[in-house]
C-alpha cells in the first residue's frame, strides 16, 4: 500500500467540508482548513460550489504530506535511513495528530531515535491517542514494530 493510499484508508476522501472530530473543518483526505489556509484557488473554487475536485484534494494531500514529512524530519534526526514501512507510518501519525501533539509522546520519539521499535510501539499502544483512533493506532503500530 503507498503512503498516499495508507492516509486516505485512515483519513477518508470527502469532497464536501465537514468538521472533524475536534471540530475543525476539513475536507480532501483530512487537510484542515480551519487551521491552515486553503490556496486561493481552491478556497474560491470551494465558496462557489461547496465542494472541491479530487485533483484539488490530492493537491491539499501532497500539501499535508509534505509538512508531515519536515515535522518527521525535526523529531527524528535519522528518519531516511529508516525503512519505508516505519517512514510511512511516523508520516501518518505526524499527519494525524501534528508535530505539537507529537512532541508530547517524548519516551516514544526517544525509542525511535535509538531504534527500540518495539517499545516505540508499545509508547503508541500505551497512549490515549492509540485508543482513540482504532484501527490506524493498530496499523501504525505494527508498522513501527515490524518495519
Amino acid at each position: 500500500m503507498t503512503l498516499k493510499e495508507l492516509l486516505v484508508k485512515h483519513e477518508g476522501w470527502k469532497l464536501k467540508p465537514y468538521k472533524c472530530s475536534a471540530g475543525k473543518w476539513t475536507v480532501g483526505c483530512g487537510y484542515n482548513f480551519s487551521d491552515n489556509p486553503l490556496p486561493e484557488d481552491i478556497e474560491k473554487y470551494l465558496s462557489i460550489t461547496e465542494c472541491i475536485t479530487d485533483e484539488m484534494a490530492d493537491r491539499l494531500l501532497d500539501l499535508s504530506i509534505g509538512w508531515a514529512v519536515a515535522d518527521c524530519h525535526k523529531l527524528f534526526p535519522r528518519f531516511n535511513k529508516f525503512s519505508q514501512k516505519r517512514q510511512d507510518a511516523l508520516i501518518d501519525f505526524l499527519f494525524n495528530v501534528g508535530i505539537r501533539t507529537a512532541k508530547k509522546f517524548v519516551h516514544t520519539i526517544a525509542a525511535i531515535n535509538t531504534g527500540r521499535w518495539e517499545d516505540a510501539a508499545d509508547g503508541f499502544r500505551n497512549s490515549a491517542w492509540f485508543r482513540q483512533v482504532n484501527e490506524r493506532g493498530i496499523e501504525i503500530a505494527s508498522m513501527i514494530e515490524d518495519g
